[in-house]
């Protein structure tokens, strides 16, 4: 969480850019009237990025661990869940 904070105006840029692709007049700056609103903002999406990241690597993990005891349909099966949701 630390290391997404640190890169919190480039992890910002680039989750602003993909929901702009329609728009092309996006402003990328807030229109805040506290100051807390932006730092509870870059603390969220820091913490939303780190808890995903960590929950890939723990499923990751965890089917690398059981993966020499499945059979080859149940290793196939999973592993395309797991890429799919990689993939989200």
């Amino acid at each position: 969480m630390i290391n997404c904070y640190y890169f919190k105006e480039i992890l910002l840029y680039a989750f602003i850019r993909f929901a702009s692709t329609f728009n092309k007049n996006v402003l990328l700056f807030f229109l805040t009237t506290d100051v807390s609103e932006v730092f509870l903002t870059y603390i969220k999406l820091s913490y939303y990025i780190a808890n995903q990241l960590v929950l890939i690597f723990i499923f990751c993990q965890f089917f690398f661990f059981l993966s020499s005891g499945f059979y080859i349909f149940e290793y196939v099966y999973l592993k395309t869940i797991l890429i799919f949701a990689f993939v989200l």
